[in-house]
């Protein structure tokens, strides 16, 4: 049967075992397995061994490219989820507060550590000053705190490594023009913990990595547009393609969005929805395959073709001519 075995992040395997504690108990011995340990070790062993013919792998291109080229050595199957740079595009019709309640979700959902995180924001330029003002307003009534606490609203980064990669894009945006508008720091009141301020930024462009490599972060960089052409074509200004994410009611602007915005997911209205009737991956730099939904499902299964002829006799076909 289809049996697996999981490798849980090295960041962050306690979720990933407790889950696994849950499935053993509905599962025969052996079905589902569980592997802890580094990925350049164990990650790798599990992905050169000749018996595991299909790797799917959720995390950064960099380890995509990784896993892709050591699985080519044995032409494996692989379903790979990687980096992310989704854009959210606020069309004019759109309300400017639920607008920016919108955005704060989609981009600071924990801490901005979600793979389909909206990490561009574009905004028509006639309502960007309205919408900034609502949206600084909103983030600043967040809380900060310890995950497991209710009032927390934004916990901690998961790793030192990555609230530094925060500070650095934030830090290579100001270098060449941004303004940061609330955030930009780690909060002196929070020191047990790798905590970021959430962060709004506008005078950003394409040019400066906070608008090109994800983050994965707290960050909201904003940036504005002058015709919905041009919103469709700095949304596709990208080499990922996982999500993105549009607030309209104009339907004649949804379809446009879903027929030329080139990513995996299409939220309307209601970003960052988990859907599992629903299939889920990307495309361009983001990887390939699916997982979720029926899709996701015959990703896993192999295709045979079986050819029974129940009349045995000798075929009128079959040599001699």
């Amino acid at each position: 049967g289809n049996t697996v075995i999981i490798k849980p992040s090295d960041h962050t395997p306690l979720a990933t075992l407790r889950l696994a504690e849950i499935v053993f108990d509905h599962f025969p011995p052996g079905v589902v397995n569980v592997v802890t340990g580094r990925g350049d070790r164990v990650g790798e062993a599990l992905v050169e061994h000749p018996d595991v013919p299909l790797i799917a792998f959720t995390g950064s291109t960099a380890i995509g490219q990784r896993i892709s080229s050591l699985a080519a050595k044995r032409i494996k199957k692989l379903h790979l989820e990687l980096g992310g740079k989704d854009p959210f595009v606020i069309a004019p019709d759109a309300d400017v507060e639920t607008a920016a309640e919108a955005v704060a979700y989609s981009a600071l959902l924990n801490a901005g550590q979600v793979c389909t995180s909206s990490e561009r924001i574009y905004v028509p330029e006639q309502m960007s000053q309205a919408f900034t003002g609502a949206l600084v307003d909103f983030v600043r009534s967040l809380r900060l705190g310890p995950g497991l606490e209710r009032t927390t609203d934004i916990g901690p980064m998961a790793a030192p490594a990555f609230r530094e990669k925060v500070a650095s894009h934030v830090a290579e945006a100001k270098a060449k023009g941004a303004k940061v508008l609330t955030g930009g720091q780690a909060p002196a009141k929070l020191d047990q913990g790798w905590f970021y301020e959430p962060t709004v930024l506008t005078n950003v462009n394409h040019s400066m990595i906070i608008m090109r490599e994800e983050t994965f972060g707290p960050t909201i960089p904003i940036m504005t547009y002058r015709t919905f052409d041009e919103a469709i074509e700095l949304a596709n200004d990208t080499t990922y393609g996982l999500g993105a994410c549009i607030r309209t009611n104009d339907a004649r602007l949804v379809k446009r969005f879903f027929e030329e915005v080139k990513a995996g997911t299409i939220w309307i209205n209601d970003p960052l929805t988990d859907n599992y009737a629903g299939p889920f991956g990307g495309m361009k730099m983001t990887g390939g395959g699916r997982e979720l939904g029926e899709e996701g499902l015959e990703g896993f299964l192999e295709t045979k073709h079986v050819h029974w002829d129940f009349d045995d006799t000798l075929k009128d076909y079959w040599y001699p001519y």
